[in-house]
């Protein structure tokens, strides 16, 4: 289960991807640790949210507007943001296209999170590819992103097995560690 800071916190996050999207018609999406925290309900937690917003101006604007303030010290990493309430979570702008133009726009996951405002995920299987592809540059010894890929496939609804296998090998995973 999610902490209730956590989900408040993305209360907040919901606020300012609501004024990205009405200043820039294109929603950011949330990747990484903080998508697979909730995607699996909290059994992987990250403090990291991670964004993929390519206007910085409207990026830093919605922000603002939500209440986060830009990290002016190396405290939750330079360059990041972090909402004066929620100081434990820090949230940076990742740069470049969403898994770099290769994953489907169309199926991304609007999630309510309050009030009519929402929060965008990828895709589950866009998700176990970025975490293979992050488990193959990690030290040996951690296993950690291997085990979030094969969670989220094992709680996965639907897989669009072909797209899964497409993904993970365009971002230089290797589909046989989840049994493909």
């Amino acid at each position: 289960m999610l902490p209730a800071d956590y989900v408040e916190l993305l209360g907040e996050l919901g606020v300012a991807f609501t004024a990205y999207e009405r200043a820039t018609g294109n929603w950011p999406v949330l990747v990484g640790g903080a998508a697979t925290a909730i995607q699996t309900a909290g059994d992987f937690m990250s403090g990291d949210f991670d964004i993929v917003a390519s206007d910085d101006t409207a990026f830093a604007a919605a922000m603002n507007e939500a209440g986060f303030v830009a990290e002016q010290s190396v405290g939750h990493g330079l360059g990041g943001f972090y909402h004066p309430d929620y100081p434990a979570y820090g949230v940076e702008q990742v740069s470049g296209s969403l898994f770099d133009g290769r994953s489907d726009r169309a199926r991304l996951i609007k999630l309510i999170v309050r009030d009519g405002s929402a929060i965008v995920l990828p895709s589950i299987e866009d998700l176990i590819a970025d975490r293979l592809a992050q488990h193959a540059v990690a030290s040996a010894s951690d296993d950690s992103r291997l085990m979030q890929a094969r969670e989220l496939l094992r709680i996965a609804k639907e897989i669009d097995e072909y797209y899964l296998k497409r993904r993970i090998i365009e971002e230089s995973g290797d589909p046989t560690l989840l049994g493909l």
